[in-house]
């Protein structure tokens, strides 16, 4: 059996283009076949495979190519020239309502969609209830779809979809509604069918979704294939050209090119450093042992009403197996130990958790990440703070982690695991907990960090 999933040989889509109406009429009728129209390529010999297992993402401008490039591969529409191939099931997430009825229930619209991507009634209705449960539609499961906002008509495509154990993944930008908490779950069941061995093609506007989903992106610009690569750098250079109307093929691929070559020798230098350092670093750390103040967990926890919302619990929560530890309590707190998921910008906060081993003088890493709402990790730490193992001096312990709120408003998600010292999992949860972060000193800024910038004006 072939390892590639998709296969696409120069593929191209040639649109017959008008000024008004009647030309087609003209051309059609016309007894020397004159032509009234102007040739417009969405797509120009594009070619790639992907591999069963790959996550690639698709990025480029409005009206670059991308969504034509999906219906091709989807067979929704046919091509011009070329062809793409496709091995396995596929399920797809073209536009919001596609594949769906109206007039029909959110129950009903479950069994059409299935029955059109081929799925017989009797496999539905073993899945039926996953479905529903994922959607988070209450009653609402019961009403005609019209009835439905555009962000409850994602949360049931993207159910339906998800939950057929697809070979193969297709998502174009159908995660833009929908509030935080199901955004990130859907990011979370989309990591989580990609670590199951699913193929995964994923359209984004979003860098830091892209970064964070995919093993390859691919840059489209007018129909035409830019860059085919590392994400981090595709998207990079996307970001860097994205207000230019022409793009410089060669030059982006040689940008590109420089950029690979110097990535890599930058993380030979690294590994080299780090080598270095370890030994004077380990020494200082192995004498410092964790501190344990259990009174910040022990007994009825104190809420800070004005900053805790009851309704800011992660929906995609994902427990490890559970090797030698287990991990509790998990909570954001003050400094003087109120609980709290609310952050103002600027101040210090504290992460707590407690983890129980079942043994000993275990070895381990304890670590901690955060990520935004799209998977994209902003910070991971670790104890005790490079990687050595510290020996734990009791069966409990309480893990205390503070930190400064330097994060913009949004919704932001913790992790929290341990290792042993052959560098495996003994515990571990991902997005642990919710937090809101929420600016009180009316600064007019955008993005995921404050960085404390400060203007100067010279005249």
């Amino acid at each position: 059996m072939s390892d590639v999933a998709i296969s696409v040989r120069n593929l191209t889509k040639t649109y017959k283009l008008y000024r008004q109406p009647v030309d087609r009429l003209k051309e059609a009728l016309h007894p020397l076949k004159k032509s009234y129209h102007k040739d417009f390529n969405a797509l120009d010999n594009i070619s790639f495979d992907i591999k069963r297992g790959e996550t690639v993402g698709i990025i480029g401008r409005n009206g670059s190519g991308k969504s034509t490039l999906l219906k091709l591969i989807t067979g929704v529409i046919t091509p011009t020239s070329g062809r793409a191939t496709v091995r396995g099931r596929v399920s797809a997430i073209l536009e919001l309502g596609s594949g769906f009825n109206g007039e029909m229930s959110g129950l009903d619209n479950i069994y059409l969609n299935n029955t059109i991507n081929g799925i017989p009634a009797s496999e539905t209705k073993k899945r039926v209830q996953q479905i529903v449960d994922f959607a988070e539609l209450g009653d609402f499961i019961h009403q005609p779809l019209k009835t439905y906002s555009s962000g409850m008509k994602a949360r049931l495509a993207f159910a339906v979809a998800i939950n057929v154990e697809p070979d193969i993944l297709i998502v174009d930008e159908a995660l833009s509604v929908g509030d935080a908490a199901f955004q990130r779950k859907c990011f979370a069941k989309m990591e989580q069918i990609r670590e199951a061995g699913a193929t995964i093609l994923f359209v984004s506007h979003s860098e830091g979704s892209i970064v964070s989903l995919c093993s390859r992106a691919i840059w489209i610009s007018n129909g035409v294939q830019i860059l085919d690569g590392e994400p981090k750098l595709v998207t990079g250079l996307y970001m860097k050209n994205a207000n230019q109307k022409v793009i410089k093929k060669e030059a982006v691929q040689k940008e590109y090119a420089d950029l690979v070559k110097k990535d890599k020798n930058a993380k030979k230098e690294t590994a080299v450093d780090e080598k270095n350092k370890t030994d004077t670093v380990k020494e200082i750390n192995e004498k410092q042992p964790i501190k344990t103040d259990k009174s910040r967990l022990d007994g009825q926890p104190t809420i800070l009403e004005e900053y805790f919302d009851p309704k800011l619990k992660p929906t995609s929560t994902i427990y490890y197996e559970e090797n030698g530890a287990k991990i509790s309590d998990v909570r954001i707190t003050t400094l003087d130990g109120r609980v709290v998921n609310v952050l103002n910008q600027g101040e210090q906060y504290t992460l707590n958790y407690k983890v129980k081993f079942t043994e000993q003088d275990n070895r381990v890493i304890l670590g901690i990440s955060l990520c935004a709402k799209n998977g994209v990790v902003l910070f991971s730490g670790n104890y005790p703070g490079i990687k050595s193992y510290e020996s734990m001096p009791a069966k409990e312990v309480l893990v205390s982690w503070d930190f400064l709120c330097s994060f913009l408003e949004g919704y932001y998600f913790f992790t929290v695991g341990v290792f042993d010292e052959n560098n495996m999992f003994m515990a571990r949860i991902k997005d642990a907990c919710m937090c809101r972060v929420i600016n009180n000193n009316n600064k007019q800024l955008t993005g995921l960090v404050d960085v404390k910038l400060k203007g100067k004006l010279y005249v």
